[in-house]
């Protein structure tokens, strides 16, 4: 296996399930959004791990996705929380996938396949209520119901939306509810009443139980990582992710010597610089440089020079390495810790972009 590694704790996924699960109101299902490989993560044991903490339901957005998880066994409902392209209806319906509707070329599609199947087709319909990316929007409601309502294959069994800002206490999320309210009574109007409305994601399933309805969709949290500062404590949450690599190379540099690509980086007093097998390519950024960290020997060093594509050098000053050490860039190493917020914060992202960009170079590797 390459020297450069991320260790996936399904304990903490179980953990993270449960914990949510146990807070959510009498009937409500938990669906674990497994999509982009599971944030990351792993999607097919990430699955089964939440599977086993008390989730319902998966989300991913690919028929792709969806296929690996049939593939590898699991049979739990499955929600494509987009629209597939009408080419791939077939493969919906052979994979007992659940689609998402958003217009009425896209009903047909998933209809005719049903059809040439032989079956029925549970799907659920997607609404705009302002985040005004995807779902269909309140003018073209009625066009796409009045379609909904001829597909004699179709079981419009869901109907969701989507949240624009995480905080609950948003003003914005109460004019959601009421815009998803008026969507819900509409699709009545033409006799489309589906069973499970769902719009909370992960920060309305740890602090708005008024807008749980009858599932949410929890993808952030689900990793043990916080989709807000505001309700971070409201449960306790593992994160899952440990970014890992051993030391290619060290050596004591002298004071004046610039380190990396460009010579940005000059060493102030002679150093030892540890160089580890990982950079851009594998999903750490090159404007991390300066602004991220090591754990080497339970001990926080700087990542300095210019990160490279395969590689990246830090900073331990006096302290000494040998090749082979392990060194910690997310996650846990003895008391000190480096987590993926932090990591968001000091590169002006979100934690979603931090793990989700971890390359397919890097292994993932169970544990839990």
């Amino acid at each position: 296996m390459r020297p450069v590694w991320a260790e996936v704790d399904l304990a903490a996924v179980r953990s993270n399930v449960s914990g949510i699960r146990a807070g959510l109101g009498p009937g409500c299902r938990y669906m674990a959004v497994v999509k982009a490989n599971a944030y990351g993560h792993g999607d097919v044991a990430v699955a089964r791990a939440a599977l086993e903490g008390g989730a319902e339901w998966l989300g991913v957005i690919l028929v792709a996705e969806a296929r690996r998880l049939r593939d590898a066994g699991i049979d739990a409902p499955i929600l494509l929380l987009h629209e597939p392209p009408a080419t791939q209806a077939d493969d919906v319906v052979a994979l007992g996938a659940t689609p998402t509707v958003m217009t009425a070329a896209g009903a047909e599609a998933l209809n005719s396949a049903a059809e040439r199947a032989g079956r029925t087709l549970a799907v659920h319909v997607k609404v705009d209520t302002g985040l005004n990316r995807l779902g269909i929007p309140p003018r073209a409601l009625d066009d796409v119901a009045a379609t909904l309502s001829k597909q004699s294959r179709l079981d419009v069994e869901g109907v969701f939306s989507h949240f624009a800002i995480a905080d609950p206490a948003d003003p914005s999320v109460a004019v959601q509810l009421v815009r998803f309210d008026a969507a819900r009574r509409r699709l009545a109007s033409f006799g489309i009443e589906p069973r499970i409305a769902h719009i909370g994601n992960s920060a309305t399933a740890l602090a708005h139980p008024d807008a749980q309805f009858d599932m949410v969709r929890v993808g952030i949290a689900t990793y043990g990582l916080p989709p807000d500062a505001l309700i971070r404590h409201r449960v306790a949450l593992t994160p899952a992710m440990t970014l890992k690599a051993r030391v290619a190379m060290a050596k004591r540099v002298p004071a004046g010597e610039g380190i990396s690509y460009g010579l940005h980086y000059r060493l102030a007093r002679e150093s030892t610089i540890a160089t580890l097998p990982l950079g851009y390519a594998d999903g750490w950024p090159r404007h991390a440089t300066g602004r991220t960290f090591a754990l080497i020997h339970g001990r926080r060093h700087p990542i300095v020079g210019t990160i490279c594509m395969d590689a990246m050098m830090v900073d331990l000053g006096d302290d000494e390495c040998e090749i082979g050490d392990e060194a910690v860039l997310i996650g846990g190493q003895g008391s000190a810790r480096i987590d993926a917020v932090e990591i968001a914060d000091a590169l002006g992202t979100i934690s979603y972009e931090v793990v989700t960009a971890i390359s397919s170079r890097v292994d993932r590797v169970a544990v839990g």
